[in-house]
């Protein structure tokens, strides 16, 4: 999913770049240019997501040296339920709104394409973090669980990260 997030944003630079030399040299700009950016975008960004989840790419503020491991793991399990809620409320919406757009029948404004399958393709991705999600919950539910401290995943991964 990240490579199709990146052949997306890989898709938008091509644009980008044939458009400004369209414009600057034949004068003559891509036309519907925003349209499919705006358009390519919205898959670009949703497919980065799942992967981060995956990976524990996202920013977590860490307080290891200062709290019991078991405190932390507490507060790592919390801030993985907050985050499982949100993508399952983003998600649920996303759902409804592609939904409505489809019923709508909304089209872009200058190619008129229609708009419901790029935000079908973002629902997709986003329900996908759920479960992505999902799994790490139970990860640090055995985590928080477990009868000894568990080596941090970060340190692991990226012997030189910073945890406070």
């Amino acid at each position: 999913m990240a490579i199709l997030g990146l052949a997306a944003l890989l898709v938008l630079s091509i644009l980008a770049i044939a458009d400004i030399a369209g414009r600057e040299l034949f004068g003559r700009p891509i036309s519907g240019f925003s349209d499919a950016t705006d358009l390519i975008i919205v898959v670009a960004a949703a497919a980065c997501f799942p992967a981060s989840l995956a990976n524990r790419q996202h920013i977590a503020v860490r307080f290891a040296g200062m709290l019991h491991w078991r405190l932390r793991e507490g507060l790592d399990l919390l801030g993985h339920l907050l985050m499982l809620a949100v993508f399952t409320v983003i998600a649920w919406q996303l759902a409804v709104y592609t939904i409505d757009v489809a019923n709508s029948g909304q089209t872009t404004w200058i190619l008129r394409v229609p708009v419901w399958p790029v935000w079908a393709a973002a629902t997709t991705l986003f329900t996908i973090c759920v479960p992505v999600q999902l799994a790490q919950v139970i990860d640090y539910i055995a985590r928080f669980v477990s009868p000894t401290p568990v080596e941090d995943v970060a340190r692991v991964r990226d012997p030189s990260a910073t945890v406070l």
